[in-house]
């Protein structure tokens, strides 16, 4: 099944792209001018009447034979002067292939096109202020008229849309003009009909292509549905019924049995009887650790093949949040946490930068809540209706939602994991930094859950489950903290940033040196700055580097990414067996991080990283 998701994968990106490309070039030809598109801006169609002395006409018999082999013999003018045209050779249409001959109707002799005429003739088909810049003889095919296959002249005139006319060498036929508005049109006839090849047609090869790539995508696509429904990822909310499975410890004790909906995965459903597996992606089967032996053995899904191994899956190891209850009997569970089930209720929520705002809630019932910084809680968002632009936002922030349409979309429900942003030493309140996550385009959902989180009122509140410590300082270690993060990644290293000052400022123990590298974009995306310089100021072991990818000329500090930033300095934070690295932010970042890392020698055990994020 793998293959069949990267297949789907990638013809759903060409096809897009080409859907896309008709889009656009579909909307330029409804508003496009159609007789400039054509080349017709200084085009002229001439009609004259040529008067002809029959008494001094060739016999058309003797030309024949004198120009034979010839399939057929016609009457025409040139240059308002009578002329013989002798078809040696006839295509189907008057671009394809032909071969003419033109003789002069009173003496019998070829006339061949040359500059000269060619330049003429046409003059007489251009009725705009420019002279003629150059004249040239070019064999097929011809750029501007790909489907022309004889020789033509291409006569340029300088006028103020670059006008070329084109002369058919042979027989002196108009095969059309062309200027810059023709060639936009060009432009986007070739993205709509994807004559890549320039072949002046949509029977292309590239059409075949992609007619089979489109193939592709419509079976994979199919292919992939019907496996989904086959292992149970479709449920319909109407048809939700109650099941009950028996539970086994991984030491074959009983639990007894539960009632799951069928309408929920099992790892959402075991924590409605508070039974916590370990998760830190939050459903989507991308950790693999919330490990369960189902009896009897359902299909296994292309996210469990990555996480277990062939004689695994035969003996019934799946993961919970990929199942549902339907077919299953009884269950093992591998590992239970901790973590309890909490109602919270928001306090404040303000924007922190146009995109991220900072939510603080207060656990109901007075309760608190403590746990090692880095820890993260799972939000139950309910199926809802929401804003895709938040609520209450500044009049500061509001140009960075212009291109956003305001709309409201409905939302089923789900859960999600977001990482506390200030340590339970200094606070009762569970702080969280969350990012607003926009649609990736047009006609796709946004961020679910951060749309829902970041629009709710003070005194609401939400069902969620934690702490997990997944995510934490090495304890009883003197070695330098380097953290690096950006963007959302900020909220864990805030976390543990407050959670190491704290306790080195309370306890007077000799501080460990702390280095934070974070980047943003702009000067504006960067979260608490102003918290952090004046950490600086007030603990001599903090040092705060921020770095900016595209920063105004006002900026003075590092500019760049913050992995190279990082690079460059490694050198001088100390003895590399001397220092911690945590890490949280965009996969890329991490990734790149741990390559230079392990470049620079690096053991990984003195390397942690937010896996969630």
């Amino acid at each position: 099944m793998p293959w069949i998701r990267n297949i789907h994968k990638w013809a759903s990106v060409i096809v897009g792209i080409q859907f896309l490309l008709w889009l656009s070039s579909g909307i330029y030809f409804n508003v496009m001018d159609h007789d400039k598109a054509a080349g017709r801006t200084h085009r002229v169609y001439l009609q004259t009447d040529v008067k002809i002395d029959t008494q001094k006409l060739v016999d058309p018999a003797t030309v024949l034979i004198q120009f034979r082999p010839s399939v057929m013999l016609t009457l025409t003018t040139l240059l308002s002067k009578p002329v013989y045209l002798l078809t040696h050779k006839k295509g189907l249409y008057k671009n394809f292939e032909n071969h003419y001959t033109l003789v002069n109707v009173y003496n019998g002799r070829q006339i061949k096109i040359d500059k000269n005429m060619a330049n003429a003739l046409a003059k007489q088909s251009y009725s705009g202020p420019g002279v003629i810049r150059s004249s040239n003889l070019f064999a097929a095919p011809v750029s501007d008229f790909p489907r022309q296959q004889n020789a033509t002249w291409k006569i340029d005139f300088d006028d103020d849309v670059d006008t070329s006319v084109y002369v058919e060498a042979g027989s002196g036929r108009i095969v059309g003009h062309s200027d810059d508005d023709k060639r936009l049109a060009d432009i986007f006839f070739m993205l709509h009909f994807m004559d890549y090849g320039n072949e002046g047609s949509f029977n292309s090869v590239q059409m075949i292509l992609f007619a089979f790539v489109s193939l592709w995508l419509s079976l994979t696509g199919m292919i992939w549905t019907v496996d989904l429904g086959f292992r149970g990822q479709y449920q319909v909310k109407w048809f939700a019924k109650k099941r009950k499975v028996k539970l086994f410890t991984k030491d074959h004790q009983s639990m007894g049995s539960v009632s799951f909906s069928t309408h929920a995965n099992l790892l959402d459903g075991l924590a409605e009887h508070s039974i916590i597996l370990p998760s830190t992606c939050g459903g989507g089967g991308t950790c693999g650790r919330c490990k369960v032996m189902i009896n009897p053995v359902v299909k296994y899904t292309s996210a469990e093949q990555s996480h277990f191994t062939d004689k695994e899956l035969a003996e019934g190891y799946r993961l919970a949040c990929q199942h549902f209850s339907d077919d299953i009997e009884d269950m093992t569970i591998i590992d239970v946490t901790k973590a309890q089930k909490h109602t919270l209720e928001l306090i404040q929520s303000f924007f922190i930068s146009p995109v991220t705002k900072e939510l603080k809630f207060k656990v109901k019932g007075g309760k608190s809540i403590s746990y090692k910084a880095g820890a993260f809680m799972r939000f139950f968002i309910p199926a809802s209706q929401t804003n895709t632009i938040p609520l209450a936002l500044s009049d500061k922030f509001k140009p960075y939602w212009q291109h956003i349409k305001d709309r409201t979309f409905e939302h089923a429900a789900c859960s999600r994991n977001y990482s506390c942003a200030m340590s339970s030493i200094t606070t009762e309140e569970l702080v969280f930094t969350i990012k607003v996550q926009s649609a990736p385009e047009e006609g796709l959902q946004p961020g679910v859950a951060s749309h829902y989180l970041c629009n709710l009122s003070v005194g609401a509140t939400i069902e969620v489950l934690g702490p997990f410590e997944e995510f934490y300082v090495t304890d009883n270690s003197e070695k330098t903290l380097v953290l690096v993060g950006a963007g959302s990644g900020m909220a864990p290293l805030r976390a543990i940033i407050d959670e190491q000052l704290s306790v080195s400022f309370e306890s007077h123990i000799t501080p460990r040196e702390i280095y934070f590298f974070y980047g943003a974009r702009a000067e504006i995306d960067l979260l608490y700055a102003h918290d952090f310089y004046n950490l600086t100021k007030k603990h001599a072991n903090f040092h705060y580097i921020p770095v900016l990818s595209r920063p105004d000329n006002e900026w003075s500090g590092a500019t760049g990414y913050a992995q190279y930033i990082l690079e460059s300095n490694l050198d001088i934070l100390g003895n590399i067996n001397g220092l911690e690295f945590y890490l949280c932010g965009p996969q890329g970042l991490m990734d790149e991080v741990i390559s230079i890392l392990k470049n620079k020698g690096i053991k990984n055990e003195n390397v942690r990283r937010d896996l969630f994020k």
